[in-house]
């Protein structure tokens, strides 16, 4: 590529990225808008997890991880077994 081309390229990725960041800036603004309007009705922060579209974590319960470890630890043993004989 020669010397043009890479300030042209240059030049239009500061361009892209000028247009990227105003469009954040919006997007932070409405955010803050709806989360505004959620405070207003007794939430707090910028929005449950669930309204803003993102899944809650499972949880497991102790015995389940305690199950879970044992098999892990099942599995290693047999694997250190199979690699001694």
């Amino acid at each position: 590529m020669s010397n043009l081309a890479i300030n042209a390229a240059v030049q239009q990725l500061k361009q892209e990225h000028i247009r990227l960041c105003k469009e954040l800036e919006r997007v932070d603004q409405a955010l803050s808008a709806l989360g505004s309007l959620d405070r207003a009705q007794g939430k707090t922060g910028r929005g449950s997890k669930k309204s803003l579209g993102m899944k809650s974590k499972r949880k497991v319960s102790a015995a389940a991880r305690k199950k879970m470890s044992e098999a892990a630890r099942a599995r290693w043993a047999a694997k250190r077994k199979e690699k001694a004989a």
